[in-house]
């Protein structure tokens, strides 16, 4: 058993460690924000030139062929990673909890299931209040551990879309080019 002045200094650290873990979750959900965003921005731009590019689609040059067949090809590259854009984006922001199945009313005190198998805050407070610093250690730990699971998979999706971006973003520049080339032919 730790000295008092030991489990405060290791309170400290668990506290630390936790607020960078909510740190690095609330950037993984700004970033998947962003990246929803920018993918969007893409999207309705190129709708833009779309709607005049569509009109002129055709097969007979050669040049028009290979224009419009890029064009197509980009278009479906473009909502292919609008999709798997959004299916990212739910997956970094989707609500999580506790990994562990068996919470206990006297033990378990972070997640919002363990604060909600006290009747009333009346009972939560004095379950706090009795609990040992190791207890709370404990807790803090417990929640620290699963917010790296949180923050590892929110990363996990984050680096997995990249190539996603790349694809939208080419076929927008794809679509952008043919399409202003097809709307002036």
């Amino acid at each position: 058993m730790a000295s008092e002045p030991e489990l405060d200094s290791q309170i400290q650290f668990a506290r630390h460690n936790f607020d960078n873990h909510q740190a690095l979750i609330r950037s993984s959900d700004t970033k998947a924000g962003v990246t929803i965003t920018v993918i969007v921005f893409l999207a309705a731009s190129a709708l833009q030139i779309s709607k005049d590019a569509i009109s002129k689609l055709a097969l007979h040059s050669c040049s028009v062929t290979i224009l419009s067949v890029v064009f197509v090809v980009a278009a479906i590259g473009l909502l292919f990673a609008v999709l798997l854009s959004l299916s990212m984006v739910h997956s970094v922001v989707r609500p999580r909890g506790a990994r562990y199945t068996d919470p206990q009313k006297v033990r378990d005190l972070m997640w919002q299931q363990h604060v909600l198998l006290h009747e009333n805050n009346e009972v939560y407070f004095s379950a706090v209040r009795e609990a040992s610093p190791e207890l709370i250690l404990r807790n803090l730990t417990n929640q620290i551990f699963e917010l790296a699971h949180i923050s590892s998979e929110k990363m996990d999706a984050l680096a997995k879309n990249r190539w996603v971006v790349r694809l939208g973003f080419c076929s927008w520049v794809l679509m952008i080019a043919c399409g202003l080339f097809l709307a002036r032919y």
